[in-house]
């Protein structure tokens, strides 16, 4: 009997030593691959992976894992991001390049505004919205990080003072089926959005023609910049813009560290002296050039169409027989490239009727080969097959909303302490 208890108490005793080796266990990841993995998850699961250790906590808040993180989502195809917006509330809709199904919704309401919210691009998964006369936003819709207000730049604390009736315009709206009635509506050159490819700095950059209030006759534009960063507006030379105006109401892109900028004329309208004006995001130094030599040499600078598209700057020209030719540039190879082009005549049905107005390239799908474009104003996106033996085009999305952007989801600013 003893010996039965002697050996059932052993067997007890083993039991509970497996079993508390079973609780200690556990597998050693190396760092490089655990930061692998976890690259690849939804930046929503990563921020929620915070919590499993502190390790990971502050490898997940690293600017390096964000950058890689970044890389890994560009390797993808982008969302859609549609922006909508009221007095009140602005909303962010991110949707499936390939299937345009609704995969997130963000709204926030907003001060009453006294005009219309301009969107920009957007950098990393980083939108700026804002109007003439009330303070630029920063968000990240991914983690849901709104930064603080910025504050007004120069150019909006003079208009706020001192409005200026050239900048004023009609506007007409329809309420509920009722005839359209004149608004105030003020237009204004929207700024740039991008980020120093050297420091990974986000800035934004304002670039306009001379308020009339300063009226400087031997200084046409002037430029205020905005690093998120250091929290403040400065003025940075355009002594390299010479006697150039830029054209009023383009959204200027940002493409391998340069944001970029067409010429108009004097009061900011098209122009066929039409020049391409560079900022190097991190020099932030100007510089002017020609228009690529396959643009016609005389061509109105509303014919000429700016964008990023894959990363890189595409430029593009709507000739005479409302054909569209898109390039792009190769920093590689230091060159341009053709890459399709569009017949206007055959997407007007969707686009109004209109072949007068460049389109906008919005997305490539790496997935089916298709671009999807899109034409100010109007609400309707149509896809083209980019085979060059297909001359197919297709509803793509039809809905009201503000703006649509190509959208990467990213971790960007969401740690920052500002």
């Amino acid at each position: 009997m003893m010996a039965s208890m002697e050996i059932y108490q052993r067997i007890v005793r083993e039991t509970k030593r497996r079993r508390k080796g079973r609780r200690e266990w556990k597998i050693e990841i190396p760092n490089d691959v655990m930061e692998e993995i976890v690259k690849r998850l939804p930046v929503r699961s990563i921020m929620r992976f915070q919590a499993v250790s502190k390790h990971w906590e502050s490898m997940i808040k690293t600017r390096d894992f964000g950058a890689r993180h970044m890389a890994h989502q560009r390797s993808k195809d982008p969302k859609l991001m549609f922006v909508g917006y009221s007095f009140y509330n602005i909303c962010f809709d991110q949707m499936d390049l390939e299937t345009t199904s609704l995969e997130e919704s963000l709204c926030f309401d907003i001060e009453e505004i006294n005009g219309p919210i301009e969107i920009s691009e957007c950098c990393d998964g980083l939108v700026c919205f804002y109007c003439l006369t009330q303070a630029v936003k920063v968000i990240n819709t991914a983690t849901e990080t709104l930064l603080p207000p910025l504050p007004l730049a120069n150019f909006q604390r003079l208009h706020k003072a001192h409005p200026d009736p050239d900048l004023e315009r009609d506007l007409r709206l329809e309420d509920d089926g009722q005839p359209p009635v004149p608004v105030p509506f003020i237009s204004f050159t929207m700024f740039g959005f991008g980020k120093d490819n050297v420091t990974g700095r986000y800035k934004i950059v304002w670039l306009y023609n001379i308020y009339p209030a300063t009226l400087n006759k031997k200084k046409k534009t002037r430029c205020e910049v905005f690093d998120l960063e250091e929290r403040r507006w400065r003025f940075v030379t355009t002594r390299a813009l010479d006697h150039h105006h830029i054209l009023s109401n383009q959204r200027p892109p940002c493409a391998n560290g340069s944001l970029y900028w067409l010429t108009g004329d004097e009061q900011g309208y098209p122009s066929t002296q039409t020049k391409l004006i560079v900022f190097d995001i991190h020099t932030e130094m100007f510089q002017v050039t020609s228009t690529p030599p396959f643009i016609t040499p005389d061509a109105s600078s509303d014919k000429i169409g700016l964008c990023n598209l894959d990363g890189r700057l595409c430029i593009s020209e709507l000739k005479g027989d409302c054909e569209q030719e898109f390039w792009w540039r190769v920093e590689e190879c230091d060159k341009w490239e053709p890459i399709f082009s569009v017949d206007l005549i055959s997407t007007s049905s969707w686009f109004g009727g209109i072949t007068s107005q460049p389109l906008t390239p919005l997305a490539i799908s790496k997935d089916n080969n298709k671009v999807v474009l899109s034409l100010t104003h109007q609400e309707n996106l149509v896809d083209f097959d980019l085979d060059p033996d297909s001359t197919v085009y297709h509803l793509y999305y039809s809905g009201s909303y503000g703006l649509a952007v190509p959208y990467f989801p990213s971790l960007s600013l969401s740690f920052s302490s500002f």
